[in-house]
């Protein structure tokens, strides 16, 4: 059975997550979704940079995921992706976005490894095609390092038990460097 999320919800979230970056969420430290920083911190407006800053990866948990053993983008994340670069065209404080890959615990991890290269470089080409620049990204193969869901592989029975976490787990996400202003320590 394949579990989605509908693609209104799925943008209308993606688009509140980039635009914020870190600005309003449940995070205890900081009230946004995954990363910790410090909670008087207004959200980043888009406003030209004037002065120096301090640069951060910030997590953004927009999740692109895959098919078992696939790597292609079918077209409702070619349509998230979409909103995505809408929503980070109107930013001027992105420096770069990593990109990156990530499978399932299941199957040899040499061709997870690969695997999760290759939906990594899927996703970068796509984000081409819709106009982001290549020299702003990197691209990150994860193989089955990083689980957001534990699985099991071992039976037929585990792995119907356990197919949601599997499609979890086989995902690209997405980190970004932003340039927080106002914030330099000395530069």
């Amino acid at each position: 059975m394949k579990i989605r999320m509908s693609l209104s919800v799925a943008v209308a979230t993606l688009a509140l997550l980039v635009a914020s970056a870190c600005g309003g969420g449940e995070c205890p430290e900081c009230n946004c979704p995954v990363c910790p920083q410090p909670a008087a911190q207004p959200a980043p407006q888009p406003v030209a940079q004037t002065g120096p800053c301090t640069e951060e990866w910030v997590h953004m948990p927009v999740l692109i995921n895959f098919p078992t053993g696939g790597a292609e983008l079918d077209a409702q994340n070619r349509a998230i992706l979409q909103e995505v670069v809408r929503t980070a065209q109107s930013r001027q404080d992105i420096r770069r976005v990593r990109v990156e890959g990530h499978t399932d615990t299941c199957g040899d991890e040499n061709n997870n490894m690969s695997l999760s290269q290759q939906r990594s470089e899927a996703v970068a080409l796509a984000l081409v095609e819709m106009g982001v620049p290549r020299e702003m990204m990197e691209t990150v193969g994860y193989g089955s390092t990083q689980p957001r869901a534990n699985e099991a592989c071992e039976t037929r029975q585990a792995r119907s038990a356990t197919e949601l976490s599997r499609q979890t787990n086989r995902r690209v996400e997405f980190s970004i460097l932003v340039c927080r202003e106002g914030t330099a320590g000395g530069m």
